[in-house]
């Protein structure tokens, strides 16, 4: 769960605290921007390391360093207020990231990828190791779009992609022109942690149904934490931001297959894996 201060009326994520928990003080509410290093298992293709030993041209072992000293360098604030949840970093996409390590052959160099409520940019970053183009979206906040090119251009060493990042709102009726234009040449969507406000989720669900309506046929991941609480009401314990989407889904689900996934797949990034952690597939039942 993560950490909410009645002082500052701010959230902080529980990420945060897990990798600083040796020098931050859960009491503090400064508010600041923060660069973090995800570090992750396995090397980025296309940036080869031979298994075998070699030698310089003295002919001294040339020293391999370990896979952990490689990472994604993110820029975010360590804190926020609930509208401004996506500067910060949460959990899912880091479990995004690892699903998209682990499925090279959907996350493959012809694929155009769309990354919906990017945040700070950490997910897509992942997916630019491996695909064709990634396309980084958020609300139209000039902040928050800036901060994602930052984010990109601290890690071109790791980035094989074509980059493109563009506004938009999933409160607006119609979708952006320039990614409209976009839509006809890709298959795959992501999102990570875009589901903690039913009105942002029904509005998210719209966006969905309008983009995986248009040809071709689309699947979307989407990466979550079901985040519980004490329902007063009905006297137990609920994942009300869980259900509401799952609810959402089925609901005249003509539109689309439903299917969550198996989460039980290597971790590569360092974080607590906790099973609260789900992913669905979204399946666009058009057929084209």
């Amino acid at each position: 769960m993560e950490t909410t201060s009645s002082i500052t009326n701010t959230l902080q994520s529980e990420l945060f605290l897990e990798m600083n928990e040796e020098h931050e003080s859960c009491d503090t509410h400064d508010i600041r921007s923060v660069r973090s290093t995800f570090k992750f298992k396995c090397k980025p293709p296309n940036k080869p390391c031979s298994e075998q030993l070699s030698v310089d041209e003295d002919g001294d072992v040339v020293v391999r360093r370990s896979p952990l000293t490689k990472g994604i360098i993110i820029e975010h604030i360590n804190r926020t207020s609930l509208n401004m949840v996506g500067m910060q970093v949460w959990r899912s996409a880091l479990l995004m990231g690892d699903f998209i390590m682990e499925n090279r052959d959907i996350f493959t160099n012809d694929q155009i990828v769309l990354e919906l409520g990017s945040g700070v940019g950490l997910t897509g970053i992942v997916a630019a190791m491996y695909c064709k183009e990634i396309i980084f979206t958020d609300i139209n906040n000039k902040e928050i779009l800036s901060l994602i090119e930052k984010n990109i251009n601290l890690n071109q060493d790791l980035i094989v992609s074509r980059t493109t990042v563009l506004p938009m709102n999933f409160n607006e009726p119609e979708l952006p022109d320039a990614l409209y234009k976009k839509l006809k040449d890709l298959q795959i969507l992501i999102a990570a942690d875009v589901i903690y406000d039913n009105d942002i989720t029904k509005q998210f669900v719209n966006t969905l149904k309008k983009i995986m309506a248009i040809p071709p046929r689309k699947t979307a991941y989407i990466g979550m934490e079901k985040r519980y609480v004490f329902s007063s009401v009905d006297l137990e314990v609920c994942a009300p931001c869980y259900e509401y989407f799952n609810d959402l889904l089925s609901e005249n689900n003509n539109w689309c297959q439903v299917q969550l996934l198996d989460c039980n797949f290597p971790q590569y990034f360092q974080y607590l894996k906790a099973k609260e952690l789900v992913i669905f597939k979204l399946t666009a039942n058009n057929s084209i």
